[in-house]
């Protein structure tokens, strides 16, 4: 199987993310019978492969202006090779719906677990905004709907990709893979191993560090609402990111609440660090490496946020009770990054994933 991948490059977190196994496995890749280019520009070579995987960053800029004609290029790749559309957006909300009617296959990092929730608009483009917009009266100042899928048959073409945590989130993971944009040395980029183990000596109950400011209200509500709850149980200020993660190492619950997206950095950062992640209920979105579930992995709280004060005292005064779910999140993140056979793990997902002989264009 030979795969071209139409991207701009490590333009932004979530495409690093999408490309970091691509890269970092890619030898392992070939053993298993995948080989991997990445390309940067749309050319008669790109179509030399058996499917185009295209990161949805690169036609970010053209969509609001060009949209009639990102579609033409798109059909135009479709018409020469199977087409693969890979969302590396933040939210399991929405996806494009105007690409589905032209792609082979639709890949998404995080996918709604019931998947008919596609074919309703949602306020704010986001299950949770549209939930404390109906809920609670949260208004944007632009208001704007997703736009819902219009042919139920098209959501077969979606399929759950890999999301954000196959990428470098220790302390200086970030500016290793911003480094390697301007100088792409294979070196710059691994896979972190665990900073610090769950349990042990954790003086400090609680961290939460999170931005309150959004563009969208709808966004900032949760973000906002769980701040104030938080006051005299927890500092959510910005520090350093040297002091942040000495800080990760030493507590016992990370509160993390949703941002732009469900998933967010601090979530993988917790983990490395072996703390308890709590966050708001998951169980509406899918993803792998599945990292987020409640009981095993984490405790969740509720989005109306009523339960977050007794949660989150419950999991500081009982720590020791929930060492195993902050120990199982780090196994599993370990499992599918570090661990022997990882990259074996993300090969045979990848290869079931594309299953070129099922596309609708083969």
């Amino acid at each position: 199987m030979r795969l071209h991948v139409l991207t701009p490059g490590f333009i932004s977190p979530n495409t690093r993310a999408f490309l970091f196994p691509l890269i970092v496995w890619r030898r392992q890749l070939a053993a298993a019978g995948i080989e991997v280019r990445l390309c940067n520009h749309i050319s008669d070579a790109l179509m030399d492969c058996d499917a185009v995987l295209v990161d949805s960053k690169f036609h970010r800029d053209r969509w609001r202006e060009d949209a009639e004609g990102v579609l033409q290029e798109l059909q135009s790749l479709a018409d020469r090779t199977t087409l693969v559309y890979c969302d590396t957006t933040d939210s399991t909300g929405w996806v494009q719906s105007e690409v589905l009617p032209v792609v082979d296959l639709y890949l998404k990092s995080q996918l709604l677990r019931d998947r008919s929730g596609y074919l309703q608009p949602l306020y704010g483009h986001r299950l949770y905004t549209d939930y404390y917009h109906r809920r609670h009266g949260v208004e944007d100042d632009i208001p704007e709907w997703s736009t819902p899928v219009p042919d139920p048959a098209s959501l077969e073409k979606l399929r759950l990709s890999w999301n954000s945590g196959l990428a470098d989130y220790s302390l200086f993971g970030p500016y290793r893979m911003a480094l390697y944009m301007r100088l792409p040395v294979r070196g710059l980029l691994r896979f972190p191993a665990p900073i610090a183990v769950p349990g042990g000596s954790r003086p400090h109950p609680v961290a939460s560090r999170f931005a309150t400011q959004y563009t969208r209200n709808t966004v900032g509500w949760q973000r906002q609402r769980i701040h104030q709850k938080l006051t005299g149980h927890a500092q959510t200020g910005k520090i350093s990111r040297r002091l942040y993660f000495s800080e990760l190492s030493k507590s016992k619950v990370v509160v993390s609440p949703f941002g732009f997206g469900e998933i967010n950095y601090k979530d993988y950062e917790a983990i490395l660090n072996g703390a308890l992640l709590l966050k708001p209920d998951m169980s509406h979105l899918t993803t792998w490496p599945d990292l987020f579930e409640a009981g095993e992995t984490m405790l969740t709280h509720s989005w109306d946020l009523n339960d977050l004060l007794s949660v989150l005292e419950q999991a500081v005064g009982e720590s020791d009770k929930y060492i195993g779910l902050a120990e199982e999140a780090q196994a599993r993140y370990r499992r599918h990054t570090t661990a022997a056979g990882a990259a074996e793990l993300f090969a045979e997902r990848l290869a079931k994933l594309l299953r070129l002989d099922e596309c609708a264009h083969a």
